[in-house]
């Protein structure tokens, strides 16, 4: 059996994998609470591993978190998780052994939703409580030199803008991103909403509501444009819970299919998440199979 497990700020998954399938034989989740400390955490996530293999033998394990993770699976810093300098894959072998894998989750579902489609050069964006990015490029995942790249929510994308949750003014994030869109509304109104909500509003054409989600998605949009651009990719995947919503998804898709380079003979797709149960657990577990020499 292979386990994989995607750590983010809100909730961790742990997915129990046959060895001969990317189809999850069990799913089991529980609230990552990462202001109890890593130990408490890793605890809770080797018991549900356990549970999960009940007896049975590992075979590899993989691991896709929020953060920057270096070559070795450590974890150089992840504002969500509150993660510095940590030795992720260390403390995790602890208990379930060498053959393992950690990578960034956005990086491990660009590589998932690249495999699927067998793609070459895709991006994968997700938009949420944040915006991040995964870059495969060439076939291969792209990390950059300092395991960065695709940390596109505090790029700057208005001079102006509102302040960020980094201190600078402008980042996408602090425009486009679920907090950003509820804390633009809380300065405007005085209302403290959930994305939910605001959405219902812009739908009906409310101001400020309709202005501050249009505007979000369009300025999210156009740098998404200026990457399928600079990159030359094939396929754009959107991800996360805002993309959810028909009204925010639409404007921003409408703008990059409207706005890119046309040169002859490009042809841009731009496409929803197709892996289940999470790009991030199957990305992740293919890289890990990978470098284990399983089956993939």
């Amino acid at each position: 059996m292979d386990l994989s497990v995607d750590i983010g700020g809100t909730k961790t998954l742990v997915a129990a994998f046959d060895e001969d399938s990317l189809v999850p034989r069990e799913v089991l989740q529980f609230p990552t609470e990462p202001h109890r400390g890593f130990e408490d955490f890793l605890r809770r996530l080797t018991e549900t591993g356990k549970k999960l293999l009940s007896g049975e033998q590992l075979r590899i394990w993989a691991i896709s978190t929020a953060g920057a993770v270096d070559d070795d699976g450590n974890v150089l810093w992840s504002p969500n998780l509150g993660w510095k300098n940590l030795a992720l894959k260390q403390a995790f072998s602890r208990f379930f052994g060498d053959k393992g894998f950690v990578e960034n989750d956005c990086n491990a579902a660009a590589y998932a939703e690249a495999w699927v489609r067998g793609s070459k050069n895709l991006a994968y964006v997700t938009v949420s409580t944040g915006i991040g990015m995964g870059l495969v490029l060439e076939g291969k995942v792209y990390r950059g030199s300092h395991y960065a790249a695709g940390e596109i929510g505090h790029t700057i994308a208005e001079e102006e803008g509102p302040v960020c949750s980094c201190g600078r003014k402008g980042c996408l994030q602090a425009i486009s991103s679920g907090r950003g869109l509820e804390n633009l509304i809380q300065s405007l109104t005085g209302e403290r909403l959930r994305c939910e909500d605001i959405f219902e509003k812009a739908k009906m054409r409310f101001e400020p509501y309709f202005q501050v989600v249009s505007h979000g998605a369009k300025v999210l949009a156009r740098f998404l444009t200026n990457i399928v651009d600079t990159l030359d990719i094939e396929v754009l995947v959107l991800g996360g819970g805002l993309i959810k919503d028909e009204f925010y998804r639409s404007v921003l898709v409408e703008y990059v299919q409207r706005n890119y380079y046309m040169t002859p003979g490009k042809k841009i797709s731009v496409e929803l998440s197709q892996v289940q149960p999470n790009p991030g657990t199957v990305g992740v577990l293919l890289l890990s199979r990978q470098r284990f020499g399983g089956i993939v």
